[in-house]
This record gives structure tokens, sequence and C-alpha cells, in this order.
């Protein structure tokens, strides 16, 4: 990922943020990274369990698998939280995860894919404006380096500055959070 057009917004606990404009929408989009000393078998583990990342990624609420294309693809509801007086939203998105233990590399894609919603859900504003993806790499010394991007438009009437702060804490407090989770999945 080049650093074109990528403004840093703030260095925090080791952790840098960038944001830079999305083509084609208002609201902007982040990449945030971070090198720990974490083992990459277990970034795997939790990045793999898709269906509780609502434990550790900032607003989403519930996850639930719609269709398992294959071991490290599927087609997944999530439901995300916005603060009063907005309604929570839903995503319908296609994960693909790619691991190589032997080169140290760990991919993870998602985007947005129009599936069928559960009933129950149907009346929830949908987004389909969301992708992201997470890169983490072996370094030497039992580090790895995590690079988390990801751009979405939640819709509706949520004034633009809500979204874009959104854009700068949400990234930062999902990152701390999933290397806490480092911890359960050993």
């Amino acid at each position: 990922m080049t650093q074109k057009d990528w403004t840093v917004y703030t260095v925090k606990g080791g952790i840098t943020l960038w944001t830079k404009d999305y083509p084609g929408s208002v609201v902007k989009q982040f990449k945030l990274k971070t090198v720990v000393k974490k083992d990459i078998q277990t970034a795997y583990r939790v990045l793999k369990d898709v269906e509780h990342m609502n434990l550790w990624y900032d607003r989403v609420n519930s996850v639930k698998l719609l269709k398992k294309i294959s071991e490290n693809e599927g087609i997944y509801l999530l439901e995300y939280g916005l603060p009063f007086p907005f309604e929570n939203r839903i995503s319908t998105i296609n994960g693909k995860l790619d691991f190589n233990a032997r080169t140290g590399k760990l991919v993870v894609q998602t985007n947005y894919i129009n599936h069928k919603v559960p009933s129950e859900k149907s009346n929830m504003v949908l987004i389909n404006e969301i992708s992201s993806s997470w890169e983490v790499t072996k370094l030497a010394d039992g580090e790895i380096e995590i690079i988390h991007s990801g751009h979405m438009n939640p819709g509706g009437n949520i004034p633009l500055w809500l979204i874009n702060d959104g854009v700068t804490s949400g990234p930062i407090k999902t990152m701390k959070a999933f290397i806490k989770m480092f911890d359960k999945y050993k």
C-alpha cells in the first residue's frame, strides 16, 4: 500500500493512523499500522473467528455467517451500533482470508456483497459502501506488523463530521482491542 495522498492523522501508543479521500465518496478512508511482539498464528486465529469479531471490532454489535463459501471465505451479516439518536446499520460482507505460514503473510479482504438479508433485519439501513483489509506480516525477533485499512459510508442522515470522526477514532479502538484478543486465542 503506497503512501500517496495519505495524511498522518495521529501517532499514538505505537499505532500510526492515516486518512485520505476515498474516490467518489464524501467519507474518508483510513489506514493504520503497528508493530507488536505477537505471534502471526494467533493473529490468524483471531481473524478467522469472524463470528466473534464483535468482541473487539469497534461498533460491530453482531456477526452472523450467511453462507460458507470455503474454509477461508464466507458471506456475513454484520450489524453496526451507532450512537443515539441514529439507528443501527447492517451490511452483507464477503470476507476472504489468505494465510501462508511459510512466507509469514496473512491477508484478509472484505467487501460489500449483495446478498439476501434475514427478514428480521430487512427494515434496517443497509450499508453498501464498505470495504476493508488486514495485512499481517511476520517480522524478526517475534514481532508482527499489522496494517488495517478500510472505508465505510453508513448512509442515511448521519452528519459528515460525525462519520469522519468515527474514521479517526474507531480504527484505533479496534486495533487496541484486536491486540488484546491475542491472549484469548493463544
